[in-house]
């Protein structure tokens, strides 16, 4: 579904782009992720692809995957799949660029990086792993597509092709990574049909070259490379299962005995290694379960099938773990009185975990009185306290003060707060729905171009700032600030369009 909807999308803003396409969705409240359309991908300049350019056609990317509703804006899970990402990251010989993890509501088994370095996980493939080495692996083996460049060459390789648009390469890579290898065809027209099909697929070399990226930043952050061996084993063996309808990751990374072979080699040459899940690896398998679910009968089906696990629960994390499970889908469920009992027996069984303390103080805000409310406040506050650098506990509590009205609190604590940097769209978001709530419309509109800004879009961020500039109702130095973002995007704009004209 995710790549049939994204496919729509991406053929729209390919065939029939307009500059007033993104105005109306900019004019609403600030979000995370506003539906604007794709830029124009015209062919790069030089001949190879700079790690900036490839930066730039991700960011092109990812703007169109965060307006897909598979796109799952959900602060616990990704902030856990970033601390997992860059736990490998930070051991992998690469320099060039800025990694982001993120899920995607998605049965399918399969994970896929394009180009920039972001990287998708697909809820199901959190769902299926039998250990947080074997996400790991997954991620681990992406990573390595990425550090050896093979995303760019595969672009590179495509540029000299007078029959095929670097614009449409990219529109079937995007699909057919997003799982999609027969709808990623149908992208192209004609005789390039079977040119792009035999180009989405990573070369056995390309594989094997991320299989020991991966396994090497596996074992250097301390995970269990058998983690990487056991999946793909285990994709290899279902695969009889599935005959017309290979699953999603085979499609682009192909599986071969040979493969399989090498990987068992390198990881009895690595030694045996063994790796404790961590406890949040448990909680988001189980917050997943919930979540990759979108009707009332899916989540009913999911607390049903946690609340016969749970009296088989070997000790008390995953009794922990179940139970926040089974608070998440009450939630869902509107069933107040459980969505709280299960989320206070998740904490008692649990202890003073992250996750665990902020599904609890949510609870209470939600559900609860206005004492209950004001008790959860304080709570999402200790819990910023005891976690500074967490994003999810930052947007906690500044969500709270927001629904509490405590618009200018919300303002002074964003200034203070140090997990969430003015590089960070969140931030510039939370700042634009306070200034709107507060009738300060320069400041708000200000903020939403602050945010796509961050995002990398500037057209859209040009817009916004001209609409701040019309307003006119901040003060001598807020209006300051206002006409110099304009000239300045206006100016790197200019530049770009030069640039173009010039290729």
């Amino acid at each position: 579904m995710f790549a049939k909807r994204l496919i729509c999308s991406l053929l729209c803003a390919q065939l029939a782009l307009s500059p007033t396409c993104g105005v109306w969705a900019a004019r609403e409240l600030a979000t995370e992720s506003l539906n604007l359309n794709l830029p124009s991908m015209g062919a790069v300049a030089g001949t190879e692809l700079s790690p900036a350019e490839e930066q730039v056609l991700g960011e092109q990317m990812m703007r169109q995957i965060r307006s897909d509703p598979s796109y799952l804006n959900d602060a616990e899970t990704l902030e856990y799949l970033n601390r997992l990402g860059y736990k490998l990251v930070s051991v992998t010989d690469t320099h060039t660029y800025n990694f982001f993890f993120y899920p995607l509501v998605d049965r399918s088994l399969n994970a896929f990086a394009i180009p920039g370095g972001f990287i998708a996980v697909h809820s199901g493939l959190i769902i299926a792993a039998q250990s947080e080495s074997e996400l790991a692996g997954v991620m681990a083996h992406e990573i390595g597509h990425v550090s050896q460049r093979h995303i760019a060459r595969m672009i590179d390789a495509q540029k000299g092709n007078a029959a095929l648009s670097l614009g449409s390469f990219l529109l079937a890579l995007l699909a057919a990574r997003a799982g999609s290898g027969q709808a990623a065809s149908a992208l192209a027209i004609g005789g390039q049909a079977a040119l792009i099909q035999n180009q989405l697929s990573y070369s056995r070399g390309a594989e094997r070259e991320a299989d020991r990226v991966g396994l090497t930043s596996l074992v250097r952050a301390g995970f269990d490379p058998k983690g990487m061996e056991n999946f793909f084993m285990r994709l290899q063996q279902n695969n009889r299962y599935y005959e017309a309808a290979a699953p999603a990751y085979l499609l682009t990374h192909p599986l071969t005995v040979e493969r399989i072979s090498d990987m068992e080699n390198r990881t009895r040459q690595l030694g045996v290694h063994t790796h404790n899940d961590s406890f949040d690896f448990k909680l988001i398998q189980q917050r997943m379960r919930v979540l990759q679910e979108t009707k009332h009968d899916g989540w009913l089906s999911v607390a049903k099938q946690i609340k016969l696990e749970l009296p088989d629960a070997k000790n008390n994390r995953q009794k922990a773990a179940l139970s926040y499970g089974l608070s998440i889908a009450y939630r869902k469920l509107n069933q107040k009185n459980d969505a709280i009992r299960y989320a206070n027996q998740a904490v008692s069984l649990g202890g003073n975990n992250a996750i665990l303390l902020k599904n609890q103080s949510e609870v209470l805000f939600m559900f609860g009185s206005a004492a209950d409310k004001n008790r959860a406040l304080q709570m999402a506050r200790t819990l910023v306290n005891n976690n500074p650098l967490s994003e999810m506990a930052v947007k906690l509590y500044a969500s709270e003060l927001y629904d509490l009205k405590k618009y200018q609190e919300t303002l002074k604590f964003m200034r203070t707060q140090q997990a969430m940097s003015q590089t960070n769209p969140s931030y510039h978001a939370i700042n634009a729905r306070c200034y709107k709530a507060l009738n300060q419309m320069s400041r708000h509109h200000m903020s939403v171009g602050d945010m796509y800004m961050a995002q990398g879009d500037k057209r859209a961020a040009e817009y916004q700032y001209n609409l701040a500039q019309q307003v006119n109702d901040g003060d001598y130095y807020t209006m300051s600030q206002v006409d110099g973002k304009l000239r300045s995007v206006r100016a790197d704009i200019l530049a770009e369009e030069k640039a173009k004209e010039n290729r």
